[in-house]
């Protein structure tokens, strides 16, 4: 984790995107936390994509972090027309 927190701590990043079900037990929720701590992550939209079920408790977890899931297949388009609103980059209107 804390090669990647480095990165984006030197790349600009305006959301994140990332997997429920991770490596080692860890979970996109417990990356979100981590991120939600540090000041310049913790207004970045953030995205949780998962093919799993989520649990009551999970999918609470991550509005209380101001994250938002998305159920594999919902399509990329889908994805990156959400993320283009969140972020300000949508010029559809």
């Amino acid at each position: 984790m804390d090669g990647a927190i480095e990165l984006l701590r030197t790349t600009p990043v305006i959301a994140a995107m990332l997997d429920m079900r991770l490596p080692e037990g860890r979970t996109g929720l417990d990356v979100l936390t981590d991120l939600r701590k540090i000041p310049e992550f913790r207004e970045i939209p953030v995205l949780i994509v998962t093919g799993s079920v989520l649990t009551e408790s999970e999918k609470t977890a991550i509005t209380k972090q101001r994250g938002f899931v998305f159920f594999k297949p919902e399509g990329f388009s889908t994805i990156v027309n959400f993320l283009d609103r969140l972020t300000g980059r949508d010029h559809s209107s």
